[in-house]
């Protein structure tokens, strides 16, 4: 299936260099838009945590170099022929419950899509202009000459849903908890690459953040304007020992209620800080496990928009939904930096052996998995085949492992295992779930022809991630995600020795210096051929041999206003400016 110019040209942007500037807060209410309608009643809030004392002031921020300015702030909804309206509650479909509510701990898009709502980060990307970083909790900020200096001048106006004031020793908290999680005792796969060039946090005074890097970073402020870089209460945070089971947040949606296995409901927030937002009353997030069942909700309007958090359609489904509802709801195609990929544990036998990691990669039969998967699927490595890191589609088709023939890739792989002593092949686990696991019989068949068993073992999201997170495991096949076609985000947590997501433990030292001296490479052309070469390298170790690149689609129903998926899965999470006509 070729890719729609619309997925390419999500890409180009997303790899583009955003405008990183200085900025107003968002613009008021819209003009006209009536009074907002009560919010419905909800079931009890979770226990309220102490409120902060008063942070004591610092020095003055040191001399630095203000940033440009952009043409506007966050804007207030866009006009459109029906007229805005306040109210309602959004029905949103998601496919798992939440592990916890500690998303500083937790990489699962069922986190970020409801919990992205609640919290907030110091930037974001605009919700329509979508290459433009604007300011969420930061009103402004500067960067000094050398690049290795930020300082961001917090709102003032901001409360914790608890009543207590957001200050910048929340931000600096939660910067150091996310960039240096060892040091607070956790796990932090999402926001310990964001922040991987981040040296040290601090709050100069009440509403002065000072962060430096560890060298300059061109990706620094994309990464932070990511829906993952969330702050959270630093006093929350210490008095409950980590927030798994508690919630406060500064968002436009406030915590109500999670049913296990039914439903999440948040509602608006009604001391946010910009009164013109949110639109909605609510939302409510509505825990569909089955993938049929999901999509007849969708399709008979129990549920208003498809999961945003990853892919809700496929192509079948898509083509239903045109033939069927053309004119009542809107299917949209959207770029995915998303893969499904075998995660090899690096420290077993016989996965030590990169030449049994090689024979695997040599087997995988791309184009049939691809098939498999309703045409839904695009070859690559380790970058997007449409970005402007990857290694083009083009490029691997006639490559061993890519091509369409597999005769002599199997043959080829026969004889790695050989040499590895395993001629007669030998037996081995995988961990699967979601969408992956639909794939997971192809895959078995795939491998028998190179004598692996694959004993398969199909998990709920929750316990597979607890496996990854012990590296409990031999084998695992799964739907890996990243937040931008972004090298630093994409390789330094995958690939370099001890990432925050190198789950299986790859090592290899030329891959730790390329993925170093590409971070610290500041000309674009002597940068990518230095993650083309990283890539080549990724391909003779085996490492985590990938099948395919996903090709996404969300659907929405046309009273649903003003959504726009964002520049990667994880990007653009939050609803508070999406509206329903009634």
């Amino acid at each position: 299936m070729k890719p729609p110019c619309e997925i390419r040209t999500l890409l180009r942007v997303m790899a583009s260099f955003v405008l990183i500037a200085t900025a107003c807060a968002p613009a008021g209410a819209p003009t006209g838009a009536p009074a907002a309608a009560a919010p419905p009643a909800r079931s009890a809030q979770p226990t309220t945590p102490v409120p902060i004392a008063p942070v004591p002031a610092a020095p003055a921020p040191s001399s630095t170099t203000p940033t440009p300015r952009p043409s506007s702030a966050a804007a207030a909804p866009t006009p459109t022929s029906i007229a805005l309206q306040y109210g309602g509650v959004l029905n949103v479909a998601t496919t798992e419950d939440p592990p916890t509510y500690d998303v500083h701990q937790e990489s699962s898009p069922t986190v970020a899509v409801p919990f992205r709502n609640v919290y907030e980060g110091l930037v974001q990307y605009h919700y329509q202009r979508q290459s433009e970083i604007v300011p969420e909790l930061a009103e402004s900020w500067e960067t000094s000459a050398d690049g290795l200096t930020y300082v961001f001048r917090l709102r003032k106006d901001v409360k914790w849903h608890d009543g207590r004031p957001f200050t910048a020793e929340d931000a600096a908290f939660s910067y150091m908890r996310m960039a240096n999680p060892k040091a607070y005792k956790i796990i932090s796969p999402r926001g310990e690459p964001l922040l991987a060039a981040v040296d040290k946090a601090e709050a100069v005074d009440t509403y002065t953040l000072r962060v430096r890097l560890k060298f300059p970073s061109a990706s620094f402020m994309g990464n932070i304007a990511t829906d993952w870089a969330m702050i959270l209460p630093k006093q929350t945070v210490e008095s409950q020992g980590d927030m798994k089971r508690v919630v406060n947040g500064t968002g436009p949606f406030t915590w109500v209620s999670h049913d296990r296995g039914v439903k999440i409901d948040i509602k608006k927030n009604p001391n946010y800080y910009d009164k013109s937002l949110p639109m909605l009353n609510g939302l409510a997030f509505y825990i569909i496990f089955d993938d049929a069942t999901r999509f007849a909700a969708f399709r008979t309007g129990r549920v208003k928009m498809t999961f945003i958090g990853s892919n809700s359609l496929t192509s079948s489904q898509a083509e239903i939904l045109v033939r069927d509802l053309a004119d009542k709801v809107t299917v949209k195609d959207h770029a995915a930096i998303a893969r499904i990929m075998f995660i090899v544990n690096n420290t077993k036998d016989p996965w030590k052996d990169a030449r049994v990691r090689r024979a695997v990669d040599l087997a995988l039969d791309r184009q049939n998995l691809i098939k498999l998967n309703g045409n839904d699927g695009l070859i690559g490595v380790a970058m997007h085949p449409l970005g402007t890191w990857g290694i083009s589609q083009e490029e691997l088709r006639s490559r061993p492992g890519y091509r369409v023939s597999k005769t002599e890739d199997i043959a080829q792989a026969k004889r790695l295992l050989a040499d590895a002593g395993y001629a007669s092949g030998f037996k081995t686990t995988m961990l699967s779930y979601g969408i992956a696991g639909r794939l997971t019989p192809a895959v078995k068949e795939q491998l028998k022809a190179i004598g692996i068993d694959l004993q398969i073992e199909l998990l709920a999201q929750g316990p597979l991630v607890d496996r990854l997170n012990q590296k409990n495991f031999e084998l695992i096949w799964y739907n890996v995600g990243d937040l931008l076609d972004e090298p630093d985000l994409v390789l330094n947590s995958l690939y370099v020795s001890n990432g925050s997501r190198n789950f299986g433990n790859f090592s290899d030292k030329e891959v730790d210096a390329l993925i170093n001296e590409q971070s610290l490479t500041t000309d674009f052309a002597k940068r990518r051929q230095l993650v083309l070469r990283l890539q080549e390298r990724l391909l003779e170790t085996g490492s985590y041999p990938i099948a395919f690149w996903s090709v996404y689609r969300r659907a929405w129903w046309n009273e649903v206003h003003d959504y726009k998926p964002g520049p990667g899965v994880h990007v653009n999470l939050k609803l508070d400016h999406v509206w329903l006509s009634k």
